[in-house]
């Protein structure tokens, strides 16, 4: 309740403000009779004191004082009976109390002390009642409006005439979910609130809007926090007064707390929805979905149709790469919300490219099946533009989102039935650019090249294989060694011509030969014997390519 409601009442009607104007919007919680000076440490915040200024009749000083201690206690006024002891309200309390804004009374002779502590309770008590009784029907009203199958709008709507202002739902990153109809925001205003509130640690309260004129039709914003776990809302109501109502306070505060429900409720409906989703298209990566027509049947619910060129675009997180498995309960839930704010934010980034798409979530991967026809239609030209735009979309989510992307592209297909085999090629394609420990890459799949297949080897069987292969050639001088590996790297390229080979070194036939004569006498290697030059040749890729 405030102090300047609390003037209504009979017992205070004839009160004369003498002095602090400016506090009359002060809370007010309570009423407490004093006399004695020594008792105001037991002043509380929101407390009006009424006095007869006995014990301070003859010391100004004393009352300003005291005024100045209750001003810094946050009580919510002076009331003094004057008259009795003390004759008129000295000039310089009435100027301490002006300097401080806080409100100085002189009570009328009409009431006693009594009369007045009590109407002043009795006041307060009926305005907590009348609120409480106000916040029950007001959530009531809400909590109806769901039993009726009502939902976000028609809360939203009912909300704004309560308030009689406008009313927006944003989400916990301040995108926009919901906007009242009955009673519409400046879309402009609202934009230039959201851009303004970005910037802030946002709290519930009143907040001025920036560069709002006198002409506009609002200057204000009321902020109240939604109670959602893991992902808050916010109502924001549209305002022009720098001070709100307590009984919109009430109503944005009852609003809260069933929009909190009702929210949840739309967001387990479509977690659910897309947990069948996850179900049905990992059944088709996985092959368990056969035949053409049932794949039609079963995904044109999410969107998925024939098309005569697709890809499947497979995105993880570089963040998300050497994770160990078993992981605590709570590191779960959070790779979860992780992935989930993922496919949100790649649902709008593929939203922006133009093209057909579906998008789903396999474990810790987002899968993007793009129709992609027209880009495609020129090979090279279209994997350079598909690979830019995703790389855009990298940056801005790295920029936005502090996610960090990396890509594996499948081959073209027609038929959904080829969608496992385009998945695994796309899950190829990404493990590749992982194994060569690239960032931020966009890898299209290609037939393993033996390269390629060494280095799905673990590093270790690697380097044990080669350390066997040229384990006799301890103690042979490392430069000698190098010019061992160089000979029979062109001898083995050059399909073992003497000629060849000694023309790419450079050298005589002879030496050739002289070269590898020493390495099988002082090896016991014999680089012409198939399997031996097998091996060797292996051991030399590897120290290429990975040593």
């Amino acid at each position: 309740m405030l102090l300047k409601d609390l003037l209504l009442i009979p017992a205070l009607q004839h009160a004369r403000l003498a002095a602090g104007a400016e506090g009359l919007s002060r809370h007010i919680s309570s009423v407490h009779l004093m006399d004695a000076p020594h008792k105001t440490h037991f002043l509380k915040p929101n407390e009006l004191l009424l006095t007869t200024a006995y014990a301070m009749k003859d010391s100004p000083e004393a009352l300003e004082s005291l005024i100045a201690r209750m001003a810094h206690a946050g009580c919510a006024g002076l009331a003094i009976k004057t008259k009795r002891f003390l004759a008129d309200i000295p000039p310089s309390v009435i100027e301490e109390a002006n300097r401080l804004q806080f409100p100085l009374l002189e009570l009328s002779l009409d009431y006693s002390l009594g009369e007045v502590l009590n109407e002043s309770l009795n006041g307060i008590l009926q305005n907590k009642t009348d609120e409480l009784s106000y916040a029950l029907d007001t959530h009531h009203t809400f909590f109806n409006l769901i039993l009726n199958g009502e939902g976000l709008s028609e809360i939203v709507d009912k909300l704004a005439q309560l308030i009689a202002s406008p009313v927006v739902i944003l989400g916990h990153k301040l995108e926009l979910i919901c906007l009242s109809s009955t009673v519409r925001p400046n879309i402009a205003q609202l934009n230039n609130w959201i851009a303004q509130a970005a910037k802030l640690q946002l709290a519930p309260g009143i907040y001025p809007i920036e560069k709002a004129t006198p002409t506009e039709e609002a200057r204000y914003v009321i902020l109240q926090p939604i109670p959602i776990p893991q992902r808050p809302g916010y109502i924001i109501a549209f305002y022009n007064e720098g001070e709100i109502r307590k009984l919109h306070a009430l109503a944005l505060e009852q609003a809260a707390n069933v929009l909190g429900f009702e929210l949840l409720k739309v967001q387990a409906v479509k977690d659910r929805a897309r947990r069948f989703k996850i179900e049905f298209f990992t059944e088709l990566v996985q092959g368990e979905i056969a035949s053409e027509q049932e794949i039609i049947h079963r995904g044109k619910q999410y969107g998925l149709f024939p098309a005569e060129s697709m890809l499947t675009v497979l995105c993880g997180r570089d963040s998300d790469e050497g994770a160990v498995a078993g992981q605590e309960h709570a590191e779960a839930e959070r790779r979860a919300r992780e992935i989930d704010q993922l496919y949100h934010a790649l649902m709008k980034e593929f939203g922006k490219l133009g093209m057909p798409f579906v998008l789903f979530t396999l474990k810790d991967k987002c899968i993007a099946l793009l129709s992609a026809k027209e880009l495609l239609s020129s090979s090279a030209d279209g994997k350079l533009k598909l690979s830019q735009q995703l790389m855009g979309i990298s940056d801005r989510l790295s920029a936005q989102e502090n996610i960090v992307l990396s890509y594996g592209i499948s081959a073209p297909i027609n038929k959904l039935v080829d969608i496992p085999n385009a998945y695994k090629q796309s899950l190829d394609a990404y493990q590749l650019g992982r194994s060569h420990n690239k960032q931020r890459f966009v890898h299209y799949y290609h037939t393993k090249e033996f390269a390629d297949l060494l280095r799905l080897i673990p590093m270790d069987d690697l380097q044990e294989f080669v350390q066997e292969t040229f384990e006799t050639w301890h103690g042979i001088d490392e430069s000698e060694q190098r010019e061992w590996r160089k000979t029979l790297r062109f001898f083995y390229d050059n399909h073992g011509h003497i000629g060849e080979t000694a023309k790419g070194l450079y050298i005589h036939r002879n030496t050739v030969l002289y070269r590898l004569n020493r390495i099988e006498q002082l090896t016991g290697l014999q680089v012409r014997n198939a399997a031996d030059s097998l091996r060797i040749r292996i051991a030399l890729m590897i120290k290429e390519l990975v040593i």
